[in-house]
């Protein structure tokens, strides 16, 4: 496809919100969004030719006050999941921020309507984690080798030390790089996602519909938000992390993932 017909395209998805119908536009910004979630899942080197037309969807959608109405949740949601898997298409590289913080700020919209909802929080939550990931990209690209051997926050088997309990999890040295600015800056984006997660645990615990997918996730925020907490503070995320997993784990029809089945393997015995 030539360059002017990708253009030509690209412009004809965009969300005209001059002089038209509510319902009008958010069939267009419907029509956006199906388009975000094909490139997100099979073409996500284009992303930046849908970008103009992902934001003229933002714009409609705030001109009519879309999130606001509690009676449309479900639009809400699925509309959501599309332009936020659009703004973290390569979360470890980074975001699109305006669209990212776009995003939280709809799905707090909406936390407003529907307290507790589990897909809220867990869009939250969501939302959180991925923001945080590119900053842990880089604080694993900047450790050596020596720095990551010595332990940057995992449980860690401290079998030589014959005073250890075993129901307790050996903290590595206190590392100085954890009070820097990559650090400091992980710790903000990670505990929100904890609590959001937290939240939506409880509520899905309260209906009787917690999924492994969910405790999963709960996890990977806590693992995540220790491995950047100094001690003593990460034993506690690093125990909650392995409660979590051990729930999954029992959760019928769910299957970890190797990682993090090897991790609560190597780490589940710390924890009682």
């Amino acid at each position: 496809m030539s360059r002017h017909s990708d253009s030509s395209r690209q412009r004809s998805h965009q969300a005209r919100s001059t002089d038209q119908e509510p319902e009008d536009l958010v069939e267009q910004v419907k029509s956006i969004v199906t388009l975000l979630y094909e490139v997100v899942s099979s073409r996500p080197h284009e992303w930046e030719a849908y970008v103009p037309s992902a934001r003229s969807a933002m714009t409609a959608l705030n001109q009519i006050r879309f999130f606001s109405d509690p009676q449309r949740y479900a639009e809400q949601v699925w509309i959501l999941h599309g332009i936020q898997d659009f703004a973290y298409h390569d979360a470890d590289s980074g975001c699109i921020r305006d669209m990212a913080e776009w995003c939280q700020t709809a799905w707090l919209r909406i936390l407003r309507n529907h307290p507790e909802n589990v897909e809220t929080l867990t869009g939250l939550g969501r939302n959180w984690l991925q923001r945080s990931q590119a900053t842990l990209a880089r604080i694993h690209r900047e450790e050596d080798n020596d720095s990551s051997s010595q332990g940057s926050g995992h449980l860690s088997d401290n079998d030589t030390d014959q005073n250890s309990d075993d129901h307790d999890i050996a903290s590595p040295p206190s590392d100085p790089r954890r009070q820097g600015p990559l650090y400091v800056e992980a710790r903000g984006c990670l505990q929100p996602a904890v609590d959001f997660y937290e939240r939506a645990v409880r509520s899905a615990d309260a209906l009787g519909s917690t999924t492994g997918d969910l405790l999963a996730l709960a996890a990977e925020s806590q693992m995540s938000l220790g491995n950047v907490t100094g001690p003593p503070g990460d034993e506690r995320h690093f125990s909650h992390a392995i409660r979590y997993l051990r729930r999954a784990e029992e959760t019928p029809g769910y299957t970890l993932s190797i990682y993090l089945q090897q991790y609560l393997n190597d780490y589940g015995r710390y924890v009682s």
